[in-house]
C-alpha cells in the first residue's frame, strides 16, 4: 500500500485554526465560547517529577498521591511531598488506572521487552502483584496498553497488537480490548483496531473511547446490554497525518520538527466534565482537546519539545480535579497543567 503523503490530510496549522479566540474573557483555565479549553503557554507547565525511566501511564488519587509506570518498577508513587517511592516489579508496565479498592491496575507492554504482556494489579500496602490475566482465548497477551475501570468494576482493557511494535502506523487491525470481570471471567468486546491504545468512559459508561494510534483517530463505541460495546464511529475526526506503516525510528531519526508536527498519532486520552476528549500526540509533543461536536482545540504544543518529549498519557487530579497530570516520556519527566479545566472524576474518586 502506497504511504500518504506527510503533507497531505490535516497538519498543524488547521488544527490551530481550529482553536477558540484566545481575547476577551478567556484566561488561562476558563473554556473558550465552545466549551474547549484555550491554549496555554508552555510556561504554564510545572515540574513534579524526573529522573524516571521511560514512564508511560498515569493516574491519581484524591489525597494528592500520583501514580506512574516506570521501567524498574511495578508502579512509581509520587507523594504530595514530591518524594518518589518505586513499589514493586512488573515485566513491562505502560498504561496503568486505579480500581475502586485504591489497587493499581498495570498493563504491560511486553513486546518491548521480550516478555508477555499480562494485565496486573498492586496492592500498594503490601506490594502484592497478582496477574488478573495472561492469555485470551488461549493465546498469551504480549501488548497489553491502557486499562480502564468500567460497570460494576470490570476492567476494560486494550491490546495494541501482537507483533512488531515498532509499526506504529501498522495497517492490521489486529488490536482489541478485552474484559476481565471481578469474578475473573475474560472476553474480547471490541476489535479490529489498528493500534488500540488509550481508553476511558464516559460519565454513566454509556461510551467507551479507545485511541486508534495507527490511524490517527479515536474511536468510540456504544455499550450494549450484557456489557458489550458497539456501534463504533471515529470520534472528532482526524488528528493530524498518520502516514500507513510509519515505524518509530522513520519519525525520530527521518523527519524533523517540522514533519512530526504534522502527525496525529493519539495515545492517552482523558474525558472532562464538559465532555472534551483531552489527547495527547506523542510525536508532535502535542496536548488537544476534542469538543462533544467533533472540534479540535490545541491545548498545549511544544514542536521543538522544550518540555514535552513524547507525552503519553495524561490524567485529572489535583483540588476539584481542575490539574492536569502529563507524561513526558522521552525525558523521564510528569508534569502538571494547574486549573486545566475540570475532569471527569474516575470511579475510585466517586
Amino acid at each position: 500500500m502506497r504511504r500518504r503523503s506527510l503533507l497531505a490530510g490535516l497538519p498543524a496549522l488547521a488544527l490551530a485554526a481550529a482553536l477558540p479566540a484566545c481575547g476577551g474573557r478567556n484566561r488561562p483555565g476558563l473554556e473558550g465560547d465552545a466549551g474547549l479549553p484555550v491554549p496555554r503557554p508552555l510556561s504554564d507547565l510545572r515540574l513534579l517529577a524526573e529522573g524516571l525511566a521511560s514512564p508511560e501511564g498515569v493516574a491519581t488519587f484524591p489525597d494528592g498521591r500520583v501514580a506512574v509506570s516506570a521501567t524498574g518498577a511495578a508502579c512509581v508513587l509520587i507523594e504530595p511531598d514530591g518524594a518518589l517511592r518505586r513499589i514493586g516489579q512488573a515485566p513491562a508496565p505502560a498504561g496503568l488506572t486505579i480500581d475502586r479498592e485504591g489497587r493499581v491496575i498495570i498493563a504491560n507492554f511486553g513486546l518491548l521487552h521480550d516478555t508477555g504482556g499480562p494485565l496486573q494489579r498492586l496492592d500498594l500496602a503490601s506490594g502484592r502483584l497478582e496477574t488478573l490475566v495472561d492469555a485470551v482465548d488461549g493465546r498469551r497477551l504480549v501488548a497489553s496498553n491502557a486499562p480502564a475501570i468500567g460497570p460494576d468494576g470490570a476492567i476494560y482493557c486494550t491490546h495494541s497488537t501482537w507483533s512488531n511494535p515498532s509499526n506504529v502506523g501498522t495497517t492490521e487491525p489486529t488490536g482489541f480490548v478485552y474484559r476481565v470481570t471481578r469474578e475473573g471471567e475474560v472476553s474480547i468486546v471490541a476489535d479490529r483496531i489498528r493500534g488500540a491504545n488509550g481508553c476511558c468512559f464516559d460519565a454513566d459508561f454509556r461510551h467507551l473511547f479507545v485511541a486508534q494510534t495507527a490511524a490517527g483517530n479515536v474511536l468510540r463505541y456504544r455499550r450494549q446490554p450484557g456489557g458489550g460495546y458497539a456501534d463504533r464511529q471515529v470520534w472528532g475526526g482526524q488528528l493530524g497525518e498518520a502516514p500507513d506503516n510509519i515505524t518509530v525510528p522513520e519519525i525520530f531519526e527521518a523527519m524533523d520538527a517540522a514533519g512530526r508536527s504534522t502527525l496525529g498519532h493519539p495515545d492517552g486520552v482523558a474525558l472532562d466534565v464538559r465532555g472534551n476528549l483531552w489527547v495527547t500526540l506523542p510525536f508532535s509533543n502535542r496536548i488537544v482537546a476534542v469538543s462533544p461536536e467533533g472540534r479540535i482545540a490545541v491545548v498545549i504544543d511544544d514542536p521543538h519539545a522544550v518540555h514535552l518529549q513524547m507525552p503519553t498519557n495524561l490524567a485529572w487530579g489535583g483540588r476539584n480535579l481542575r490539574d492536569l497530570y502529563i507524561v513526558s516520556r522521552r525525558n523521564g519527566r510528569v508534569y502538571r497543567l494547574d486549573n486545566a479545566g475540570e475532569g471527569l472524576a474516575m470511579p475510585h474518586w466517586r
